[in-house]
């Protein structure tokens, strides 16, 4: 059954600040039950952090994403179009954007995510990071042929 991001509800709010989405408190970091990933605003984009919800998902360890791009978690049938279209509202000033996605895992298994960002903004307001929270929709079924 296709699904798109209007038919799919929330209930979760995005951090707004780094410390919010990568608390330096680890209990507090890997309780959260959102799996959560920050990534740098610029270039490529790079993961600079996730929390275990992220990595119990996705099959890496958080010190295998720092400093690589989320370009790991896509592949053929990922929703690059989508995913562009998300980033680009964000630059334009929408506080939060979703979309459907479909992700690859470390094991190279996949998964339907609706992917919700948002900015992550320092006191004076400047953009610094993007945070993304990850929900799982689906685990996609490989088809033996």
């Amino acid at each position: 059954v296709a699904r798109d991001d209007a038919t799919i509800q929330t209930e979760f709010n995005l951090p707004k600040t780094l410390n919010e989405a990568l608390p330096d408190d680890k209990e507090k970091k890997n309780n959260d039950s959102r799996a959560i990933v920050v990534t740098e605003c610029t270039g490529t984009y790079n993961m600079i952090g996730c929390n275990k919800a992220w990595e119990n998902l996705c099959g890496y360890a958080e010190c295998e994403i720092v400093g690589k791009n989320s370009t790991i978690l896509q592949g053929p049938d990922s929703n690059f179009d989508g995913l562009r279209d998300a980033v680009a509202r964000l630059f334009e000033g929408e506080e939060q954007a979703s979309v459907v996605t479909t992700n690859y895992r470390k094991d190279g298994s996949r998964f339907k995510n609706l992917l919700t960002m948002g900015p992550i903004r320092n006191e004076s307001g400047k953009l610094t990071h993007f945070v993304a929270i990850l929900k799982n929709i689906g685990d996609i079924k490989e088809v033996k042929q």
